[in-house]
């Protein structure tokens, strides 16, 4: 009888990667790694602790002259400050013309030995109070009739304050106008209206200009400048109801629209 041969075959011998093997090569990168940062450690040793050392005294020195310099003349300003503002108070509260403007002249240049707002400009300057000095400087400027000045002092006064930092802007804006330049006055006005958003400086700002749109179209004939009067006046009538421009925003939209027609 035949007998029946199988065909012989070979075995494929599979290659497989263990779990092991992959954590041992892990531990190979590791170790190499850290060989790696221990030479360059000893190679820039003395650099790197150089370095730490000089970050350390910066802000040791830091600390110390915040502590030992600028607090102390921070403190210094704000007492040097103190009397300027009284007098400019005074100035705004006085009844007759000629006792304010003295008052005024005062606050700016100083009286009884006391530094004026000018004086602690240039003594302070870097300070918060050399800042509020440019403030309060420009607003007695212009209550001097000094309006170039006024805008060079407001100009220079820098404050995120919801209240201050449009009140800036927007004397400004009055300075302008008092120098026939009402281009000028209308882009402060625009800029202290979205300075802050509030009741008392937007709606007032946005009346003042709407005013000078107005007044600017009747000037030059341009579209431009209705639209934006039409829009400022709209604006107050429509989101500031009680805002005490309400009413007269009202006339003045009116007369815009009027005029479009």
């Amino acid at each position: 009888m035949a007998s029946y041969k199988k065909k012989g075959y070979k075995k494929v011998k599979r290659v497989q990667h263990t779990d092991e093997s992959l954590v041992a090569k892990s531990f190979e990168s590791v170790e190499d790694l850290t060989i790696k940062s221990e030479k360059f450690l000893e190679r820039h040793q003395n650099k790197i602790f150089t370095g730490i050392l000089i970050l350390a005294l910066l802000v040791a020195g830091y600390y110390f002259y915040y502590q030992k310099v600028t607090i102390p003349k921070r403190v210094e300003a704000a007492n040097a400050l103190y009397p300027a503002q009284q007098l400019f108070e005074q100035a705004v509260d006085a009844k007759d013309p000629g006792q304010q403007k003295q008052l005024f002249e005062q606050a700016l240049n100083g009286a009884g030995g006391k530094y004026g707002l000018l004086d602690v400009i240039d003594e302070y300057g870097g300070t918060p109070s050399g800042n509020l000095a440019h403030y309060y400087a420009g607003l007695a400027y212009y209550q001097l009739g000094q309006f170039d000045k006024a805008v060079s002092e407001l100009s220079k006064f820098k404050s995120k304050d919801e209240i201050l930092h449009p009140l800036a802007l927007g004397v400004t804006g009055d300075a302008f106008l008092q120098l026939n330049q009402p281009e000028d006055a209308l882009e402060y006005y625009e800029k202290a209206a979205k300075a802050s958003k509030n009741d008392f400086t937007t709606p007032m700002y946005l009346f003042k200009a709407g005013k000078v749109a107005l007044d600017l179209y009747g000037q030059t004939g341009k579209e431009k400048y209705l639209d934006k009067a039409k829009k400022y006046f709209e604006t107050i009538k429509e989101k500031y109801p009680k805002s005490v421009y309400a009413k007269d925003a009202k006339i003045y939209l009116a007369q815009a629209q009027y005029q479009q027609k």
